[in-house]
């Protein structure tokens, strides 16, 4: 790894730690979530600064870009009473650009052989445990649009899983693109735990919320580790 990436590494990964800690110590807190997105902020404004000799790395940089937008619904906005609730479909969206970037960055080749079919299956093994739990609570559009936002999800973390035997990166790289793609599903999983599982509506959960962010920034950060590749 080059210095950029490294320093990455060390800024954001114990960040991560911090508002894990933070969660835990003061749950629910507003300005722990300023923190948060300053965080998702900071990521973005770093990678901004990385020259990108490929189209790919632009495409993770507008992916980073994205998940700046989401987090301002869905992070920011948390911190007003009653307005995230009419802004999440738009945080919704702006995940699905973040993906939808992250596959064009990164899928630059389609074959499907029995490891990229284990891999599929693993992908597949996640979901359904998830879907199971929570179909009985979700219906109508959000039934339907909660589908479709995993299937994109779902599809993005294959992706970067096939990295590893499609052969486009180094082997390093593929190792840290593969590993992010899991630990967003992780992510996400448990986004949708917070929001549609009724043991974890309308409360603060922290051992959620660290399973959440433990996660995330993580990944954005092994995500952004890419921009740096020369």
């Amino acid at each position: 790894m080059n210095s950029i990436q490294r320093k990455l590494l060390y800024i954001f990964l114990p960040m991560t730690l911090v508002i894990v800690l933070l969660d835990n110590l003061f749950s629910g807190a507003a300005f722990v979530n300023y923190i948060k997105y300053a965080t998702i902020i900071a990521l973005f404004l770093f990678t901004l600064r990385i020259r990108k000799r490929y189209i790919g790395q632009l495409y993770v940089n507008i992916a980073i870009f994205f998940i700046v937008a989401a987090d301002f619904f869905l992070v920011f906005c948390d911190t007003v009473p009653g307005v995230r609730d009419k802004l999440v479909i738009w945080g919704v969206l702006a995940f699905l650009f973040a993906y939808s970037f992250l596959i064009l960055a990164f899928q630059k080749s389609f074959k499907a052989g029995w490891r990229e079919l284990l891999a599929a299956l693993f992908v597949l093994i996640l979901f359904i445990s998830n879907y199971v739990t929570l179909w009985p609570h979700v219906s109508g559009l959000m039934l339907y649009g909660g589908t479709f936002f995993f299937i994109v999800l779902c599809y993005m973390t294959w992706i970067c899983i096939c990295t590893l035997f499609w052969y486009h990166y180094r082997p390093g790289v593929s190792l840290r693109i593969a590993l992010a793609g899991c630990l967003i599903l992780i992510s996400d999983i448990g986004v949708s735990q917070s929001f549609f599982n009724p043991a974890f509506q309308h409360q603060f959960n922290p051992g959620l919320a660290s399973l959440i962010w433990a996660t995330y920034i993580p990944a954005w950060t092994l995500i952004a580790t890419t921009i740096a590749e020369p």
